[in-house]
């Protein structure tokens, strides 16, 4: 299969670099990654390990007609990757957004249809280095449509099975979607702000109870979104952030090197959601504010 992974930061390189075993894989990121990509292979370590040989360039050009494009850029360049991959897209693609935030499905779908698809993954992952990635845990990826395309989904998770990825289909992928959203705005805007890994939430009684108070809040938007999440969201964040103590979320990360982060399409997007269906949204836009405040 001929695969093509846009945006290839950590997450996007450990997908791509383990579906390289078996299939015609080809990274599209940062030059600097591609290099070393392209000169001595793509180190994953840690939960992972081992020397991958996907291709990888800076752009689709030249590149054919894939069978797959996953898109793993931040979800603020989820427009322009929708533009820059059109020319992979053939009648049989299928194209998988593999992000955070909210909004990004929708997207898809409106660009191409019934072959869009959404993958949710439970891994953490960090770049060391150009070429050099961290893997602290691969759980799976849950994928799913948001338009009924059941045996699309099948493909894609079959696909990902085949090469040691953990996958399962989801009938309620939107939900998951949202799910993964609230864990994000109780945890990552959170670390940004105090530069601790996730585990500092476990030891801080006052960012646990500011943590909890951001997941009940994002949950009554979901709610009023019309999305049920089922269970207790605050036990949710907090066997991720039990899972994933040592790991400095990808807010952190962003913040730390200087770059745009997700803040406006995680709890940005929470609060436009609840705010549009009269809701308060405190927290959430403390938080927001804050964050935009460190760009």
């Amino acid at each position: 299969m001929r695969i093509a992974v846009f945006g290839a930061g950590a997450v996007g390189s450990v997908l791509g670099g383990l579906l390289s075993t078996r299939n015609e894989v080809t990274l599209i990121g940062r030059r600097e990654h591609v290099l070393a990509v392209s000169g001595g292979g793509l180190r994953l370590s840690g939960t992972v390990e081992g020397v991958f040989s996907p291709a990888a360039r800076e752009s689709v050009e030249g590149l054919e007609v894939q069978d797959v494009v996953l898109i793993t850029v931040k979800a603020y360049d989820t427009d322009a990757a929708v533009r820059e991959v059109a020319p992979l897209v053939g009648g049989h693609t299928l194209v998988a957004s593999v992000q955070n935030g909210l909004g990004n499905a929708e997207k898809l779908v409106r660009a191409f249809g019934s072959r869009a698809l959404v993958g949710v993954p439970v891994l953490g992952a960090a770049v060391l280095g150009p070429g050099n990635i961290r893997v602290s845990g691969l759980k799976e990826v849950a994928v799913g449509s948001t338009v009924g395309q059941h045996g699309n989904a099948v493909r894609l998770s079959g696909l990902l099975a085949e090469c040691g990825i953990p996958s399962r289909i989801s009938a309620s992928i939107i939900a998951e979607v949202w799910s993964k959203a609230v864990v994000n705005a109780a945890v990552n805007p959170i670390t940004a702000l105090v530069g601790l890994e996730n585990g500092s939430i476990l030891r801080d009684e006052g960012l646990r109870e500011l943590s909890r108070a951001v997941s009940m809040e994002a949950a009554r938007a979901a709610e009023a979104s019309g999305v049920i999440l089922g269970g207790d969201p605050f036990e949710r964040v907090m066997e991720v952030v039990r899972a994933t103590a040592g790991n400095r979320s990808s807010m952190l990360q962003d913040v730390e090197r200087g770059r745009r982060t997700e803040i406006d399409e995680i709890n940005g997007a929470l609060v436009r959601a609840g705010e549009a269906r009269g809701l308060e949204m405190p927290v959430n836009r403390a938080l927001w504010a804050l964050v935009r405040a460190r760009r």
